[in-house]
């Protein structure tokens, strides 16, 4: 007796086929035998007899919907993801410090990234007049015992982040992925943020911790050890990197990728006439209570605390792959005196300083943007 097909191996059939290019869409020739593997019609000579008829027997339905899901996977992982790009800035440094940074992010992605589309950029608006608010901490007891509270202290920072979040769900809409870079102490506020420490219960928070899908960190401290000579987070540093939800391990759970982004290009040097090595040495030693040839850095925060534990990559970039210049901390001189335009850029150090936002310095890192 002929033995008809079941609904399912001919609805299965039937999605695979409209799912392939229409030149393997076809029926397979006479005196053929039809299979499927990994989303593809393959074809073999048989008898032209009742005996090979289509048999229910002789459609695996695991394999046909082994293939489409196969299929599904193959398209979905080539497909161009929709990322938007928000940026924590450094202490006094504004939105407008960081124009040329994004616009080498969005050139770098454009001509060599064939899987990411940046379709929206935006720093946290932050004049510089914000940090003003920090001021209101210094007469406290809980500043003065390093004990300050990040959700506290920082909350008209976190309210910048979800302005600009805002801002970019309106115009590139909800479905989008973020990537999150923070240059300095932006990075560990971001960390912070993602951490959930804002305490913030809005519907932007609740949206961007669903789409948030990577952080990336440049010359951020995000350790603050017991060997430092004082604590210049007043604690801050401190309750972010003990809080288990701000773990490296606990973000990567959530499905956030970290990768922290540190130089090693400066040592620092206070028997030296080397200005720059002179800075380094007097912001080294505060922050670990040593100095020594492996002491190295971007000129103010040393390595040993740029980097968050694993599952968080670790990229130090020593110099500058376009010039060979060794990478700073910074690319401006920050203004905290120029309260009458908070807004005004920094001062603009001399074009031959390098720093993370550099081109040959961008392109070592700007592939973790996902």
């Amino acid at each position: 007796m002929r033995a008809t097909p079941s609904y399912c191996s001919v609805v299965l059939v039937s999605i695979l086929s409209a799912a392939l290019p229409s030149s393997l869409a076809f029926a397979p020739p006479t005196g053929t035998r039809s299979t499927i593997s990994r989303g593809r019609l393959l074809f073999s000579s048989a008898p032209s007899s009742s005996s090979s008829s289509l048999r229910a027997s002789s459609i695996d339905e695991e394999s046909i919907a082994e293939s489409i899901q196969d299929t599904i996977v193959e398209s979905t992982s080539n497909k161009q993801r929709r990322v938007a790009i928000l940026l924590c800035p450094a202490q006094f440094c504004v939105p407008k410090d960081y124009e040329d940074l994004l616009s080498a992010i969005r050139d770098d992605v454009e001509h060599r990234s064939k899987l990411v589309d940046v379709v929206a950029t935006r720093v946290a608006p932050l004049p510089r007049t914000e940090w003003i608010k920090v001021a209101k901490q210094l007469p406290t007891k809980q500043f003065l015992d390093a004990n300050l509270s990040v959700e506290v202290t920082l909350d008209w920072y976190f309210e910048a982040m979800e302005r600009a979040l805002s801002e970019m769900f309106a115009e590139a809409g909800e479905d989008i992925e973020i990537c999150v870079v923070g240059h300095s102490i932006g990075g560990w506020v971001a960390r912070a943020f993602i951490g959930g420490l804002s305490g913030s219960s809005t519907a932007v928070h609740r949206l961007a911790n669903e789409r948030i899908t990577s952080l990336i960190t440049l010359g951020t401290p995000h350790i603050s050890p017991e060997s430092a000579l004082v604590d210049q987070t007043r604690g801050l540093l401190r309750e972010i990197a003990q809080e288990p939800s701000c773990s490296s391990a606990a973000l990567h759970d959530r499905g956030v990728k970290i990768t922290c982004v540190a130089s090693s290009g400066l040592a620092g040097n206070l028997l030296t006439s080397e200005v720059e090595e002179l800075i380094a040495a007097t912001s080294y030693l505060p922050l670990i209570g040593r100095l020594g040839k492996d002491v190295r850095g971007d000129g103010i925060v040393p390595t040993d605390l740029a980097f968050m534990d694993a599952p968080a990559r670790r990229v130090v970039i020593e110099k500058c792959l376009e010039t060979g210049s060794p990478v700073r901390h910074a690319h401006v001189l920050p203004t905290p005196w120029n309260l009458w335009d908070g807004s005004a850029p920094s001062w603009a150090l001399p074009d031959e300083i390098v720093w993370y936002g550099s081109p040959g310095v961008v392109s070592q890192w700007f592939k973790y943007i996902e």
